[in-house]
């Protein structure tokens, strides 16, 4: 079925699947290169545009003529029988987000297609959990073929474990795509032209449902503490927040890779499943980011003399930030 060379993974487990993969994803474009493409984008914060920069930056150096459209689109995309389909990474495939992963997965398994790529990928590890949102998805697959690449080994294993290769899927590992970035991408993304040396210490702790409260022994970074995916009005301003810090202690995967890619110190603590763990263990350890066990951040400047009405305000949270160096927009 499979037209491109099998390799060994290296992870141990007991399952036949477990010790072949295809080649890595940049292998893949560049063999399937003269077909047309069609990358969906499964939606995320600001951080997920940091995997899709990845991603488009290879298909663009291997000269793959693709297209793109967001997934609440992608019902309405035309496809032929020879386009490839490449579903971005994301850590998406969970039993409590959206589900948005599940649908495109189902929506691309189902078209007569040459190929479906999912983009390195984290998925809880729970596959009791996640089985039946798998076997719907890919209940009717009508693709040639189609691969799934993890981006980290304990996502591997929770594939394999559910044992997608009886619906016809290949399993791969290879690294999270924003890692494609260099310096020079950074900068051009958030319209700067150079590097900057740095004006404060960053502390992302990231306030969405996938916050973990701080262990009583946690570290105490103390800096300029903020959630860029919420705040940044932007993709660029998202960049800028993270390029004009000097280090960075954080437990959001991406706000660590945009930093490790920058040059600057990184510390990466747990969010509230394995995701920061073991990516850090597959890509980012090597990189010379580190990790801390459990994170409390502190402001470097105190505001805990203003009442809370104001102190929260929108307006006053601007002038904090402004007095802190951190870019606004």
């Amino acid at each position: 079925m499979h037209d491109y060379p099998l390799v060994a993974t290296g992870v141990a487990s007991p399952m036949s699947c477990a010790l072949i993969q295809p080649k890595g994803l940049r292998q893949i474009f560049e063999r399937h290169r003269d077909r047309p493409w069609l990358f969906v984008r499964p939606g995320g914060n600001w951080g997920d545009y940091l995997i899709y920069a990845g991603a488009e930056k290879m298909a663009d150096a291997l000269g793959l003529d693709w297209s793109t459209c967001e997934s609440p689109a992608f019902a309405q995309r035309a496809t032929t029988a020879e386009h490839c389909i490449y579903l971005h990474g994301s850590g998406g495939y969970n039993s409590w987000g959206s589900g948005r992963p599940f649908l495109d997965l189902e929506q691309a398994a189902t078209r007569a297609v040459h190929l479906v790529v999912q983009g390195p990928q984290s998925a809880e590890a729970a596959p009791d959990k996640l089985k039946s949102r798998f076997e719907h998805a890919l209940a009717a697959v009508r693709c040639r073929e189609l691969v799934f690449f993890a981006r980290e080994t304990t996502t591997l294993q929770v594939l394999q474990a559910l044992d997608l290769a009886q619906y016809g899927v290949t399993l791969g590992l290879d690294h999270d795509t924003a890692l494609a970035l260099d310096a020079a991408d950074l900068c051009a993304i958030a319209g700067l032209q150079e590097m900057p040396r740095g004006n404060y210490d960053l502390i992302v702790f990231r306030e969405d449902n996938e916050r973990l409260l701080p262990a009583p022994n946690a570290t105490h970074p103390v800096g300029v503490v903020i959630d860029p995916a919420l705040a940044a009005k932007s993709f660029a301003h998202w960049m800028r927040i993270h390029l004009n810090s000097r280090a960075i202690v954080t437990n959001r995967l991406h706000s660590a890779i945009v930093c490790t890619l920058a040059g600057k110190p990184v510390t990466i603590a747990p969010g509230a499943y394995h995701k920061n763990r073991s990516v850090w263990e597959y890509s980012l350890s090597a990189r010379g980011a580190t990790w801390a066990d459990a994170i409390r951040p502190q402001e470097r400047v105190c505001w805990g003399w203003l009442p809370s009405f104001i102190r929260n305000s929108y307006k006053v949270g601007q002038i904090r930030l402004m007095l802190q160096r951190v870019p606004l927009r």
